[in-house]
Formats: structure tokens, sequence, C-alpha cells
């Protein structure tokens, strides 16, 4: 054990050891954790509204795409639980159900529409009520439906989490740095080991294999939780981020994640000859999952059939479990459990694969 703790120690120190590491090491999540942090403080004036068709008739495709076409509003569609979760979440701040039957409206009966506003937003949700009782009174007159009168809007104030965009950008910034530092780190450092025959000069020593890697590994590991630390202090000190869930839990998922990425960072090390390479292809692994995976854009934003295909992809999985730990108060919820599963298989796995496929030189 002495000989793997002075490894990781020297793992470590090695990323403090000249400026370019020192940037590398924490300047990047300090730089990160600043630009989203002056990007998104303060109240955006875009009003986001989300209509859910229940009725599917003529009349309502008709009411949805005149919504649509109003200047200045930003109209969503999906499915009903998606955008309950979305206002639950502050994505949006008001969301209207067309219930079944408005479509009678057409021939003399009064249709019904249900409007949730978010409770936490009142600027934006009293803002998105006057415009939709506007439209829908000028839709009710253009469809000659008997006036406003010919659509009855029944509306709730619903509670939310109450999530500003940095409370929400800062999950996606732990997953980032999860990634980025967890397959660098260890990845390109054990190939420029290798490739200066340091790796080779310490078989020659009385430590054993299993130190050696183990301590390059958790070495690499620690750097990224110190990344993460300072990613975290900035966000909750400097940017006044809140977060509504458990951080003893949150820290377990990103523990598990940085296994998961660190274990892909040794894989590729297995199969990369030199550091260019190693490089390489954690540009070509991180660059796409960075944008596939909901850190920077929504899944719900995806194509469906991409929506599908990201899902195999282990930073979905720490990106959602963040969200949804950090975000919306979960605890470990069969979602938050699955998560977990799923990336301590990805960090067993590689590691596992790796192990078979490691060159000493």
């Amino acid at each position: 054990m002495t000989a793997t703790r002075a490894i990781v120690r020297n793992v470590v120190r090695a990323s403090f050891r000249n400026r370019t590491a020192l940037i590398f090491t924490i300047g990047i999540a300090f730089f990160f954790m600043v630009i989203f942090g002056l990007l998104f403080t303060g109240n955006g004036p875009a009003v986001r509204l989300a209509v859910i068709d229940a009725d599917h008739s003529p009349l309502s495709a008709r009411y949805v795409a005149f919504l649509q076409h109003t200047p200045g509003l930003t109209v969503e569609t999906g499915s009903l639980s998606d955008e309950q979760q979305r206002l639950r979440d502050d994505r949006i701040s008001y969301l209207l159900l067309i219930n079944p039957g408005f479509g009678q409206a057409a021939s003399g009966g009064t249709a019904s529409v249900s409007a949730f506003a978010n409770r936490d937003q009142i600027e934006q949700s009293t803002i998105a009520a006057n415009v939709v009782g506007s439209v829908t009174a000028g839709f009710a007159a253009h469809e000659h439906l008997g006036g406003a009168s010919g659509i009855m809007v029944h509306q709730t104030q619903v509670s939310t989490n109450d999530i500003t965009a940095i409370d929400a950008v800062l999950p996606s910034m732990i997953a980032y740095i999860v990634l980025q530092s967890g397959i660098n780190f260890v990845a390109i450092g054990l190939v420029d080991q290798r490739q200066r025959k340091v790796l080779r000069r310490f078989l020659a020593t009385p430590v054993r294999p299993v130190q050696i890697l183990g301590g390059n590994i958790v070495g690499g590991a620690l750097t990224v939780l110190i990344q993460v630390l300072v990613l975290v202090v900035a966000g909750l000190v400097l940017f006044k981020a809140r977060t509504h869930g458990s951080w003893p839990l949150a820290l377990l998922v990103i523990l598990v994640g940085t296994a998961a990425f660190v274990s892909i960072g040794f894989l590729l090390c297995s199969v990369a000859r030199t550091s260019e390479s190693a490089r390489g292809l954690a540009a070509m692994i991180a660059f796409p999952m960075m944008f596939l995976s909901g850190v920077f854009i929504p899944l719900d934003a995806l194509p469906q059939v991409m929506q599908n295909i990201v899902h195999a992809l282990p930073l979905t999985y720490l990106t959602e479990a963040l969200k949804a730990i950090l975000n919306d108060g979960d605890g470990l919820t069969r979602t938050v459990a699955l998560d977990l599963g799923v990336l301590a298989a990805w960090a067993l796995v590689c590691f596992a694969v790796a192990s078979m496929r490691f060159r000493w030189e």
C-alpha cells in the first residue's frame, strides 16, 4: 500500500507541477464556471410555452398552429409527462393542455383548455397567460366560435423546483469535467509514461504491476475530483447556484461516474501507442458524447431516433442522475439507481477489457 500511495501522490503532484498542468487541473473548471455563470445569472426575456393536444381534432390542430405563429411566444409540443416535468424543473413557465372534446366547439359546443402556470416564475407566467388569453380570443373569433366564450381556459398555479439557469448548468458542468478529465488524465498520462519507458522502469522495482496501475488510476481520479470541487465551489459561492437534493448521493454518482470515465481512459491507453494518438482518441470519443448526452443540448431537443441512440452513452446517465438529484431533489429512485448501475457496468467492463489488453511497453 505504501508504494501505491506514493504513486498516487506522484500523479496528483504531476498535475500541479507546471503552469500548463495547473491550468488544466483547476483553471479550466473555474473558467467554465465563470463563463456559464456570467451567461446564465439573471433572467432571460423569453417566455416558453408548452402545448399538449389531447383532442387531436382539426380544430385543436389549428389552435396549436395559431399559437405557434404568435410573435414573441416560443411554443413546444411533447408528451404530457415530459412537459409536466419540464414545468416542475422551471424550463418552461406555462403549460396548456387541450382537453378532449375541444373540437366540439366547431359545432356550437364549448371547448376547454387547462392551463398550468409556473408559480415561481410569476412575471413570465403572467405574460404567458395574458398572451394566451388574447391569442385564444383571437382564434375563437377567427373560427367564429362565438368569441372568447367559445374556449374556456381553466388556469392552475403549479409549485416547481424554482430552478434558475445557473442551477441547471451546474450538474451539466460537473458531468463535463468528469468526462474530459476522467478520460484525458488517465489515457494521456499512462501512454506518456509508457512512451518514456517509465512504466518499464517501474517493473524493475519491487512494486507490483497492480500497484503501478492502481496508483496511476486512483491519482487520475483524485485529480478529476479536485476539478469537480473547484467547479462546485465556484458555482455555489460565486454565482449562488442552488441545489435541491442530497450532496452525499450526488457525490456517490460523481465517484461512480469518475470510475466509468477513468476506466474508459484506461481502455484508450491500452489501444493507443503514443500520447498524440491517445489525445486524438480521447477527443474523438469525448466531443460527440459531450453534445449528444444532454450536457449542452437538452436531450428532448434531439430527434427521437437520436435520443434512443444517446441512451447507450455513459455521459447521458451521469448527466441525468446529477440533474435528477441536484435540480429535482430526487433521492435514490429507480431511475437514479439505474443510472448508477449503468455507470458501474461501464466502469467494470472497460476496466476488465483494458486490463487484458494493457501493454507495458
